[in-house]
């Protein structure tokens, strides 16, 4: 699955959630050129250049995205 693939899918979408190993859900949407995930409180920005990696490139703990009960790979099988 690739940064770009599930950007274009989140934009034809509207948006995407996650749900996190630690069931934080995890609203998930495109803008721009990034991937943002909104969890009750805060927010994770993934950039193309740190997608897929458990922390993102400012610091952020990004794993529930990823490594979740429902993580943004499932959605994007899901609607695809």
């Amino acid at each position: 699955m690739t940064f770009d693939k599930i950007y274009a899918l989140l934009q034809q979408k509207g948006g995407g959630k996650a749900v996190s190993s630690r069931g934080t859900l995890y609203k998930v949407e495109a803008r721009d050129g990034n991937i943002v995930c909104f969890p009750k409180s805060g927010r994770v920005t993934i950039h193309r250049d740190c997608f897929g990696q458990d922390i993102t490139c400012q610091g952020t703990r990004a794993g529930g995205v990823y490594n979740g009960e429902y993580t943004i790979y499932d959605w994007y099988r899901d609607n695809e």
